[in-house]
């Protein structure tokens, strides 16, 4: 005689809780049978059923679609199975740019730890073009909140405190048209870099000036380019820490 199992033991067996087997009862998803008790009782040829709806039901198969499970065909299952697909490669890119820019994040708190411990060193600047940004640009204003760490002020190294030295920029892959260009890359550019420490709630006060003192003492400066890492509380203090990139004309 089969063996008849309980919505409990199928529950256990497939790890798919005993109001899920319900609700996809209720919704006709499958049948099963009841014994004279009016408890469920399944078989061994319903628990490979309501696997394989386990099977698909993980791929995202809505529902909605899962009624007619029973009757689908070949054509359905690739319909339905080119939905999942694509709604899957979808959740990929998003995470994907998710889990990068929380990587990318984590290597801003690295760099912030070890910039803290010397005057300056020397680096490559990691992004090509820079172009002004104003806030009343949508989509420019839109990938600044997708990633803030795109931020970049430009400045003269000679004279950073004065505001029309101090333009606002964005990272971009290329200028377009339309755009005003603040900064292009070079091959054969040279570049020192520091941790910049800004204090907003006191009038921006920060480090620059002073970072800027050492390092000319050793070389003759160009483009100082302050890109934004994060910011942090220390006390009643909000802090925002910046990369600079500092052009060498020596």
């Amino acid at each position: 005689m089969e063996k008849l199992l309980s919505i409990g033991e199928v529950s256990r067996l497939l790890d798919i809780p005993e109001s899920t087997l319900r609700f996809w009862q209720d919704k006709g998803i499958f049948s099963v049978e009841k014994a004279d008790n009016n408890y469920r009782q399944y078989t061994v040829k319903d628990l490979t059923n309501i696997a394989e709806i386990a099977f698909y039901r993980n791929l995202g198969m809505p529902v909605r679609q899962m009624g007619r499970f029973n009757q689908f065909g070949l054509e359905d299952y690739d319909k339905i199975l080119s939905s999942v697909r694509e709604t899957l490669e979808e959740k990929i890119r998003m995470y994907t740019a998710m889990y990068e820019s929380a990587c990318l994040k984590s290597e801003h708190i690295k760099s912030i730890h070890d910039l803290k411990s010397v005057d300056y060193t020397y680096e490559s600047v990691p992004f090509d073009t820079v172009v002004r940004f104003e806030y009343s640009d949508r989509n420019k204003l839109i990938r600044y909140t997708r990633n803030p760490s795109l931020y970049v002020r430009c400045m003269d190294s000679h004279d950073p405190d004065h505001d029309k030295n101090d333009i606002r920029g964005i990272i971009v892959p290329a200028a377009e048209e339309g755009d005003d260009l603040v900064w292009q890359k070079e091959k054969d550019g040279r570049f020192a870099v520091f941790l910049i420490e800004e204090i907003a709630s006191e009038n921006y006060r920060n480090n620059i000036s002073e970072k800027l003192a050492i390092l000319q003492q050793k070389h003759n400066t160009g483009i100082l380019l302050a890109n934004f890492l994060l910011s942090e509380t220390v006390g009643i203090k909000r802090i925002d820490y910046l990369k600079a990139y500092v052009e060498l004309l020596d």
